[in-house]
């Protein structure tokens, strides 16, 4: 049976050891966190995971460590009294706290704060390091639309497949293996991912704020027109465009700098954006 210690249980270290434990052979689950008395806890402990106070006694129980906080800060805050444990690093034979264990870090940050917790938890011993990002909601997770992230800076693809972590995680959803080679390179694919819905996002809230100033409702009201607007011309266009992957097309002219791709070139865009500026302006 696996051995998993899950530190962190908001709502997505939640939803990520309530699947674990959901899966078809659920591992040996320790859980972890700073708050003992969290409802999502306590329905952890109620399906069948252990909680164990001590971070350095729910380390010890496990060979594979999954972590997922707030942010970096969080991990080195956490992690603290383990860099003050004697290492061979420090030229005796004591094993690292981490010696052996295999670290799956599914933390938002950025390239650099994962190459440099890399680094970190290798020279505390860990015998592998994966740093990653999920890409669905805590709703969505363990469903057929989740799926994660994963790099690391020093294991192959082939090492990946034969290591096991992809069927560890796959009750979480399926699991992409972006790169050996930089263990930034997974959060480089999340920020980027997460850009681009942001950015979809503002616009759909900054169109549905332009639709709902409309002029003359006739009495069918805000709410009314704004719906009536969504879902007869936004969602179609927006549905149309999604099959068409406008991103895998968009990419390659960037690369190439071809600004006037078909005719419709950056002055067109730069000329409709203007417009809607304007008629952010004017309402």
């Amino acid at each position: 049976m696996a051995t998993i210690t899950s530190i962190g249980i908001g709502n997505m270290g939640a939803a990520l050891a309530s699947a674990l434990l959901k899966g078809p052979n659920p591992p040996q689950l320790t859980i972890w966190n700073r708050t003992a008395d969290r409802p999502q806890v306590k329905a952890l402990v109620t399906q069948g995971a252990t909680f164990e106070p001590s971070l350095s006694a729910a380390i010890a129980r496990s060979t594979t460590i999954l972590i997922c906080l707030l942010d970096y800060a969080a991990i080195t805050t956490a992690l603290a009294p383990l860099s003050t444990t004697p290492t061979d690093n420090n030229n005796n034979n004591t094993p690292g706290p981490l010696a052996g264990k295999t670290i799956i870090n599914l933390t938002n940050g950025t390239p650099t704060q994962a190459r440099a917790m890399a680094t970190t938890l290798t020279a505390l011993g860990a015998a592998a390091y994966f740093d990653g990002g999920i890409m669905v909601t805590p709703q969505l997770v363990g469903t057929p639309a989740a799926f994660v992230i994963l790099s690391s800076g020093g294991v192959s693809q082939a090492e990946f497949e034969d290591g096991g972590v992809a069927a560890l995680l796959q009750p979480v959803g399926k699991v992409e293996y972006v790169a050996g080679d930089d263990a930034g390179a997974a959060s480089l694919y999340d920020v980027a991912a997460l850009t681009a819905m942001y950015g979809m996002f503002m616009g759909a809230f900054t169109g549905i704020a332009l639709l709902g100033k409309r002029k003359g409702q006739g009495g069918v009201g805000e709410k009314g027109v704004v719906k009536k607007a969504v879902d007869g011309v936004m969602v179609p266009v927006l549905t149309a465009l999604v099959p068409r992957r406008p991103c895998r097309i968009s990419c390659k002219r960037v690369r190439r700098r071809a600004w006037m791709g078909r005719g419709r070139g950056l002055e067109q865009v730069v000329s409709r954006l203007s417009r809607s500026i304007c008629l952010n302006e004017d309402r």
